[in-house]
């Protein structure tokens, strides 16, 4: 088994990566990540996703295939990008003040906070591209 594995992990990883942006552009629009610029991310997921497969299944294509990866991996970085902005933007989800003359502690602000995006988040789509490319470029003939 150890044998057919180092024969094989270029294309494992090529392969994992692959599927690791169909399943990343499948949970981005099961969240409903679809208004605007963000509609960039599973588009880019799924793009992503096809170059991969495609490049296993045509090997002479194989290096073209890892260079359109590769070119996709800055789309992450401009996710971060968005993401960062986005939560800078974002009110934090509660403010302590004096809520009475009683001295109570009181919650200004709840419900009314925005909740900040997970600001590596778009990395991952960067990573598994640049994953996807090196199990490509690494490929055998």
């Amino acid at each position: 088994m150890r044998a057919w594995v180092r024969k094989s992990l270029p294309e494992l990883v090529a392969l994992f990566s692959a599927g690791g942006l169909f399943l990343t552009g499948v949970e981005l629009l099961l969240m409903g990540h679809t208004e605007g610029v963000q509609l960039l991310a599973p588009l880019t997921a799924f793009v992503g996703a096809l170059l991969g497969f495609l490049g296993l299944v045509l090997r002479g294509w194989g290096l073209a295939f890892a260079l359109a990866l590769a070119l996709l991996a800055p789309t992450g970085v401009f996710g971060l990008l968005q993401h960062v902005e986005e939560g800078l933007e974002a009110r934090p989800p509660a403010v302590y003040r004096w809520a009475d003359a009683e001295e109570e502690w009181g919650k200004w602000g709840e419900g009314e906070a925005e909740k900040a995006p997970p600001p590596l988040a778009p990395l991952s789509l960067s990573g598994l591209a640049l994953l996807g490319a090196l199990g490509l470029y690494a490929r055998e003939g």
